[in-house]
């Protein structure tokens, strides 16, 4: 990276040489625009682009770009750090990430779908179209969004070979069934995809995810060292109705994607199917059972981490005799040793510190590039929050605690 650009971001971190231009990011995206879909992901893009999705219009994060016609913004600390949406520099060809990165400051990063994200709706709500916009009339929508995420997987154990692994996409595992799921992970494994996506708001192949039918698939990530993740946009379907959101204080502002309607109702509660499934991790001894598996909850806020670990504490001390056999450490010991979450730049992470310190090892940094929600320059929001605490409280956020999700 340029002397430059490591001068704008370096100042704000400078007490933590040994990690500095090695940040770990547990979270970007690849924000490739409907109109070349086709080229990344072949016959199952063109499929979804013909479809027309108006659904994909919001202003900033819009994938409907017909003004591009590649990635060609050239790469500058003001467009890795300031500039949002498709045109972005990587933000369309990912094989240019890996120097976005070294200008960012960053070793290491897990990217999230866009083109997929719509795949994974298709596949799993019956109510898709709807979300999207489209006409269903004579599609199979289950069918066509088990072929998006196919399509997505390859692509990303493509991106993960030619970066050497620097640059992780997740690839997509749809729950249907506990066989299908083993399968998928093995197929996934043997791409050489680096960390796995599972939908959050309905319970895995229709089971509780404590159940032990589950146990060989948690042991196939665990074993292999695969991360699972959560990530923004797979909340809702916990809610039974949409209905709670009517009302004119919660209309979706211009700043909403298919990803995340951002409004007061759905910010205060996106946590909530997050907190639903790491309870019945925790308490049901998944973590016991499986001490190498680790999870990832991303950009759905981290306000909850400190209070859901005290809460399980109180649960599990409550019900300490029938738990005895399930569990032996406290339960905030398993989220902080299994489970990372990452903060968005608006959230007082030193307060979370402060107020939660056996909870430092969980919160992790994460840049949401090139998303417009996460922020301009939030290294140096991050580390201006930061300056009070110690080199290893900062060395932690931007880079150790982040490992966990994407190791050697």
């Amino acid at each position: 990276m340029t002397d430059s650009i490591v001068a704008e971001w370096e100042t704000p971190i400078a007490n933590a040489p040994d990690w500095t231009g090695r940040m770990i990011d547990l979270d970007s995206h690849e924000m490739i625009p409907m109109e070349m879909w086709s080229t990344y992901f072949g016959d199952a893009g063109q499929r979804y682009a013909d479809l027309q999705m108006l659904a994909l219009m919001a202003p900033g994060n819009s994938l409907k770009r017909p003004d591009l016609t590649g990635d060609m913004e050239p790469i500058s600390y003001e467009n890795v750090w300031v500039k949002k949406g498709p045109s972005a520099p990587s933000g369309i060809d990912l094989n240019r990430r890996v120097e976005v990165m070294d200008a960012m400051g960053i070793e290491r990063q897990l990217v999230f779908p866009s083109f997929a994200l719509v795949a994974l709706l298709l596949a799993s709500n019956p109510e898709a179209h709807r979300l999207l916009g489209f006409d269903p009339s004579g599609l199979d929508l289950r069918q066509l969004g088990s072929e998006g995420c196919d399509a997505h997987n390859r692509w990303a154990a493509a991106i993960t070979e030619s970066s050497e692994g620097r640059v992780r996409p997740v690839s997509i595992i749809l729950p249907d069934d506990i066989d299908g799921m083993i399968r998928q992970a093995e197929e996934q494994i043997d791409y050489g995809v680096r960390a796995m996506l599972l939908s959050a708001g309905l319970p895995p192949a229709n089971t509780s995810p404590a159940d032990r039918a589950l146990d060989p698939f948690w042991a196939l990530l665990a074993s292999h060292n695969i991360p699972l993740t959560f990530h923004l946009g797979s909340e809702s379907a916990l809610l039974a109705s949409m209905a709670w959101s009517n009302a004119p204080e919660f209309n979706p502002s211009p700043k909403s994607s298919l990803e995340f309607q951002v409004e007061p109702y759905r910010t205060a509660t996106l946590n909530f199917c997050y907190e639903n499934y790491l309870t019945t991790m925790v308490l049901g001894g998944v973590f016991e059972r499986h001490p190498g598996l680790v999870v990832g909850v991303v950009e759905a806020t981290a306000h909850w981490v400190g209070p859901l670990a005290e809460r399980l504490d109180i649960v599990a001390s409550q019900f300490q005799e029938r738990l005895a056999g399930t569990l032996r450490m406290e339960p905030s010991k398993y989220l902080a040793r299994n489970v990372r979450v990452t903060p968005f730049p608006f959230e007082p992470i030193d307060r979370y510190l402060r107020v939660y310190p056996d909870m430092a090892s969980v919160y992790c940094f994460a840049t949401d590039f090139p998303h417009v929600e996460g922020g301009q320059e939030s290294h140096k929001t991050y580390a201006a929050m930061l300056s009070a605490f110690d080199e290893n409280i900062q060395r932690g956020f931007f880079r150790d605690n982040g490992m966990l999700l994407t190791p050697d």
